[in-house]
């Protein structure tokens, strides 16, 4: 009982073919220019006419390989999501600005602006100011020092406490 062929068995026989009859195509324009710049009196250059049939058989032949091949799809989506489906549009935002902060080579003061409106945001929400010593120690010395210095590299260990700090703001 025989196997059945696979596709890759029967493509090969057919591959081969394939470049015998280009090679045959080759043989043959060249043969053929040959002949005609004899024909016209003319010494024939085989150089520059191998590689110009070379090219000619080369390019029409990527194109009957690629005759079978689905054609591309250029329709545009009906819309673009920036995030994935059912993602928070503002937790993507974020998570971006703070993937891109520690990604920077230079110090990106947008983290910390992020984060001082974020804190104005929920002190304002919960009727404090940062002028009062007790809310200053809620915020802790790294929030602190995050808010009122100048912008800095912050580490993953640094924006967790400031926004830990931020979200535990409740009266």
């Amino acid at each position: 009982m025989s196997r059945p062929r696979t596709r890759r068995a029967a493509a090969g026989p057919r591959r081969r073919n394939r470049w015998v009859v280009r090679a045959l195509l080759v043989v043959a324009g060249i043969g053929g220019l040959t002949v005609f710049a004899r024909i016209e009196h003319t010494e024939p250059r085989i150089l520059p006419t191998a590689l110009f049939v070379g090219a000619v058989v080369a390019i029409a032949g990527m194109l009957s390989d690629s005759g079978d091949a689905d054609p591309a799809d250029w329709s545009v989506p009906g819309e673009y999501a920036v995030t994935p489906a059912g993602q928070d549009s503002g937790l993507a935002g974020n998570a971006r600005l703070i993937e891109n902060h520690l990604s920077a080579r230079e110090v990106d003061p947008l983290l910390r602006a992020r984060l001082g409106r974020m804190t104005d945001d929920r002190l304002s929400r919960l009727g404090w100011s940062r002028a009062d010593p007790e809310v200053n120690r809620r915020l802790g010395p790294t929030l602190i020092a995050v808010l009122d210095g100048p912008p800095r590299s912050l580490k993953v260990a640094e924006v967790e406490e400031c926004i830990r700090r931020i979200e535990e703001l409740t009266p």
